[in-house]
């Protein structure tokens, strides 16, 4: 058996700052968040809640400082660990829209036009753009805004509202734990309807833009499955089933030393090849390990489980460690919850939790 790992790092809480995120350009937020509304009632689809995760805004101001446009940040921080260092714990989704390149009145562009058209201009065809924007199971959406005279960086983070924990996702000496109750429609009917996955990245470490620039998407690396144990005589057959996986363009995966865009016409034709080479991925066979769970409880709006993670944690070693929570909702099972567990590695500062 594998030595049993330490406990996972505790995640850090910085002090607060004196603007909080969410409320930078609040004003601006309401009104991009009346436009997707509009689009939402046109669909026939019920109006989002402005979120107060700061996840998006500090990655839009990210994103425009370092002159880039990725899932990542510049921290090696995907969209789930930074809403999670930030205080969240539902579903969540990311969509954003900016430039690899920053512009500056040398490069001969004529400066932007005020922010508020900005925003027009860029939400006329995000439905047609980004299936979230008319998703009914999302809830609420984060807004991140950043723009100077050139440039502006656009970040929504769509959320749900289906889970509240009463004991968050944690592993101590390699021991999974994690409960609480669902709401918004949001069930249990049987217990086979609790389903939680647990997907793995590295320890994060920053990201060069050239590295940045040439990631187009997020890459789920999935390494276990949760499910019930079963009463004896019972016993599964299988230990272990197949998916696929398209890591090739994993940011990790690209040298530091790749050469950032110089240009803004450069800045779009890596975003075109990351893209072209994303779609040109071959998709990995993968063999995930079922994991039975020691204790698993679901019925109605309520679950907990707790499994033995050890033998995934010494194979794969310490890094962030995302459980995904899923429940039937509508006659569909959905994802409810995204939650980064930073194991044996220690998170950047400065995401000031929810309050």
């Amino acid at each position: 058996m594998p030595t049993p790992s330490p406990a996972s790092a505790p995640i850090p809480i910085p002090n607060s700052t004196p603007t909080p995120p969410p409320l930078r350009h609040h004003s601006e937020k309401l009104y991009l968040l009346s436009l997707i509304n509009a689009q939402r009632e046109e669909a026939g689809a019920p109006p989002l809640v402005l979120g107060d995760n700061a996840a998006a805004q500090l990655h839009a101001e990210d994103s425009l400082e370092n002159c880039f446009l990725s899932h990542w940040g510049s921290n090696g921080l995907n969209p789930e660990m930074r809403y999670t260092l930030a205080g969240g714990h539902q579903s969540y989704h990311t969509f954003l829209t900016g430039l690899n390149y920053c512009i500056t009145s040398s490069d001969g562009y004529r400066a932007k036009s005020d922010i508020k058209t900005e925003i027009l201009n860029w939400t006329e065809n995000l439905a047609e753009d980004n299936p979230d924007v008319l998703d009914r199971r999302n809830k609420k959406v984060n807004i991140g805004l950043a723009w100077d005279t050139y440039n502006s960086t656009f970040v929504l983070g769509f959320e749900g509202d289906y889970i509240e924990y009463d004991r968050l996702p944690n592993i101590e000496n390699g021991i999974l734990s994690l409960s609480g109750a669902t709401g918004n429609g949001a069930s249990f009917p049987n217990d086979t309807d609790l389903g939680i996955d647990v997907h793995y990245d590295p320890p994060p470490h920053p990201l060069t833009r050239g590295q940045l620039s040439r990631t187009y998407s997020r890459a789920y690396l999935r390494v276990a499955s949760l499910r019930p144990p079963l009463a004896a005589p019972g016993y599964y057959p299988e230990h272990w089933y197949s998916t696929t996986y398209r890591g090739c363009l994993h940011p990790y995966r690209l040298p530091p030393d790749a050469p950032a865009p110089i240009s803004y016409n450069e800045s779009h034709q890596l975003t075109r090849e990351a893209r072209d080479a994303w779609l040109a991925c071959p998709a990995q066979t993968l063999t995930v390990p079922w994991i039975t769970a020691s204790q698993w409880t679901a019925s109605g709006q309520q679950f907990s489980a707790a499994a033995d993670l050890a033998e995934v944690i010494s194979q794969h070693g310490n890094g962030v460690y995302t459980i995904v929570v899923w429940a039937s909702a509508a006659g569909e099972r959905i994802p409810i919850s995204d939650y980064s567990i930073f194991h044996g590695t220690t998170p950047p500062t400065g995401y000031p939790a929810t309050q």
